[in-house]
This record gives C-alpha cells, structure tokens and sequence, in this order.
C-alpha cells in the first residue's frame, strides 16, 4: 500500500459528476460506460457521450479514465438481470478510504482524494470498480 496521494487532473462534484478544467462532466446523466481495459499496472474506463435531448452540443463524445500505477483493483460484477440502462449509467463516483476496503457500497463527498484514498465508481446495476494508484488522468474527447 502506497502512502502518497493519489494524483487527479479532475475533481468530483456532488458524487455524479467530475470536474475537468472549470468544466462540469455529469458522469450520471450524460454519459454511458463502455467497458475497461486492464494491463497489470494500468487500468482504462471508458464513457461515451449518451443520447438525448438534454445533451448540449459542446458536451466530449468521449471520456477515458487513464489510471496508472495501479496498486489495488477490486471488481464486482453487476446484476446480469439488470436492464441495459442500468448496466451502462454510472450511479455514483467517490473517493473511498484504503482502511474501509471491506466496504463497496457508500460515498465520501470529498472533491480531491486524500492521503490513502481509492477511487471507486458504482453503477446502477450493482458493478464496482475501486482502484488505488499514483495517478489518475481523465482525457476528454
């Protein structure tokens, strides 16, 4: 377990939502997960902009969370049974302490991760995915 801070080029707001450079993501609303890629040390998130009438025009077609130096993973599968909606449509994201990991169901509202904090993003459907690395940097397209 590394002692350092988890480093971010985004904040998270009101636990749907990141902030990327001044600008508002609404990871809940806006966007729909497209899966993970995972190579030992680093670990990709994918979205992709959703559809929908309330989506403006300016809003990035697509959003890859890039984490590096990955330390811990933890995944749970969600609900098979689950409608696609919910399998793809982010419920919360949170920065979680490393000391609670037998926990996977409950947020933090904190904006930047702390000392010893993981990532962890739960979906509509019941899926988990909590990371712990040095470096967490959110690309937008």
């Amino acid at each position: 377990m590394h002692t350092d801070k988890m480093k971010t080029n985004f904040s998270i707001e009101d636990n749907y939502a990141v902030v990327k450079d001044g600008k508002h993501i609404d990871l809940h609303n806006n966007f729909d997960y497209c899966g993970f890629q995972d190579n030992d040390s680093e670990f990709k998130i994918e979205f992709k902009r959703t559809s929908g009438d309330w989506i403006k025009e300016n809003e990035y077609c697509r959003l890859l969370f890039h984490c590096k130096k990955v330390s811990f993973k933890y995944l749970k599968n969600g609900d098979l049974e689950a409608n696609q909606e919910d399998k793809v449509r982010l419920g919360e994201i949170s920065f979680f302490p490393q000391s609670m990991r037998d926990i996977n169901d409950s947020i933090i509202t904190q904006a930047e991760p702390k000392e010893n904090d993981d990532l962890i993003f739960l979906f509509e459907d019941g899926k988990v995915i909590r990371l712990s690395c040095e470096l967490v940097e959110l690309i937008t397209e």
